[in-house]
């Protein structure tokens, strides 16, 4: 091997390195940035009524933060706080019940949901 050849092999060893740290360093914090994103989402969902409809289907909350796309729980969310019949949804969700009547537009997507998380259910 020549000198040349070295210098080379060090280089491209070095870059490799370099290359290898960078990108373990980017995945870290984008897994941390997620995080801290459905943490945001979670805190966001638990000042909506939709968190307690997540207890009347029997959904645990975590399962379905990770379960579910981000813009599929968004789009609830965005449901729930536009909603108009709260009264009509206290009610209900006090009794501990779902939608029999049709008026919420999460339960039937909740339903769904909890299908796809528990199959037997």
């Amino acid at each position: 091997m020549n000198l040349l050849s070295i210098i080379i092999a060090g280089i491209f060893s070095v870059l490799s390195v370099a290359f290898i740290v960078l990108l373990v360093v980017a995945i870290t914090r984008n897994l941390e940035t997620g995080k801290r994103y459905r943490q945001d989402i979670a805190r966001q969902l638990s000042k909506l009524r939709l968190a307690r409809m997540l207890g009347i289907h029997h959904i645990d909350p975590d399962a379905y933060l990770h379960g579910q796309p981000v813009l599929s729980i968004r789009d609830q969310m965005k449901r729930c706080s536009e909603c108009a019949s709260t009264k009509a949804c206290d009610k209900l969700l006090d009794e501990g019940v779902g939608d029999p009547s049709g008026f919420c537009e999460n339960d039937e997507t909740l339903r769904k949901v909890r299908g796809k998380l528990d199959p037997a259910a």
